[in-house]
């Protein structure tokens, strides 16, 4: 497993951008969401060894509520299938089920920990 990002909601994308540009970042890719209706714009250092991810959800241009703010832990997994029922046990919750993103990947599932901590896992290399 690897740790990939973490998620934060902004009103001001550009703005987002410039200030973590200056603590060093650097924007490594940027997806337009039409379904979810969003921008993803993913920043990391120099040595990438982790990413912040900053979410612009369309048309919300007000400010958000500290809870709805943060968004999520990423971690990459070789197979969602198989860590499901893991997380189950170790009471966790499935709170979206494994999807395409946008229909054609990668493969995507949501989980909430014990304590309702939202956690995104990827499987980037569907069979």
């Amino acid at each position: 497993m690897k740790f990939v990002h973490v998620a934060t909601r902004t009103r001001d994308l550009e703005g987002a951008v410039r200030f973590y540009e200056q603590l060093g970042l650097r924007e490594t890719r940027r997806r337009e969401l039409t379904k979810g209706q969003a921008t993803l714009v993913f920043l990391e250092p120099e040595e990438a060894n982790f990413a912040i991810e900053l979410v612009y959800n369309w048309g919300k241009d007000d400010a958000y509520p500290g809870g709805e703010r943060f968004g999520h832990f990423a971690f990459e997994v070789e197979d969602i299938d198989e860590i499901l029922p893991a997380i189950e046990r170790l009471g966790g919750r499935v709170t979206r089920p494994p999807y395409l993103l946008e229909g054609d990947g990668p493969r995507l599932a949501f989980i909430e920990d014990p304590d309702g901590n939202a956690i995104e896992l990827i499987q980037r290399h569907v069979t």
